[in-house]
């Protein structure tokens, strides 16, 4: 487990140095952003939700849920184990990791990956995408493929998902 934490820290670092020298990996990156801002943007509006949800960090996650039909508390899910996983990562630099932070780290990561592949599942089903071309795409390409699915004039959102499994 250290040498992941390690592997994982050393990245890290690698990657903002990498962007403290060079304005090109920033504009990269905002470019990335905007493209998942804008592709959240035209996906929630053809759901008939609040497309300024979007640029709100945690009404933005409980309105994605939303078009899956799955409740707010669910956000859970994908806003705490980042904190978790964070929390080990920043104590692993100053301390031995304990085998209750390897716990919560092998937990938070497997929950988030976890819930995060069955809510793309979802999100592809709610707008008809009922193959895997479309949920491995969905996976690698989130942010563009989320664009995609709000802008192709070919998709059409079918309604929610989660709550017409709990009515059968």
């Amino acid at each position: 487990m250290e040498k992941l934490y390690t592997l994982i820290i050393e990245s890290l670092s690698q990657i903002i140095e990498l962007a403290t020298y060079n304005p090109f990996i920033l504009i990269v990156f905002a470019l990335l952003a905007a493209f998942g801002i804008l592709g959240q943007l035209v996906l929630y509006y053809k759901c008939g939700l609040p497309g300024l949800a979007c640029i709100v960090p945690f009404w933005n996650v409980v309105v994605f849920l939303k078009i899956m039909g799955r409740p707010a508390w669910q956000a859970v899910f994908i806003m705490v184990p980042p904190l978790v996983i964070a929390y080990v990562l920043y104590s692993s630099m100053t301390a031995e990791p304990t085998m209750l932070m390897n716990i919560a780290f092998i937990v938070s990561v497997t929950v988030l990956v976890v819930f995060v592949v069955i809510v793309y599942v979802e999100l592809c089903k709610c707008f008809g995408k009922n193959n895997i071309g479309s949920y491995i795409t969905a996976l690698l390409f989130n942010g563009f493929y989320v664009m995609y699915l709000g802008m192709s004039g070919d998709t059409e959102y079918n309604g929610p998902l989660y709550r017409s499994k709990a009515k059968n």
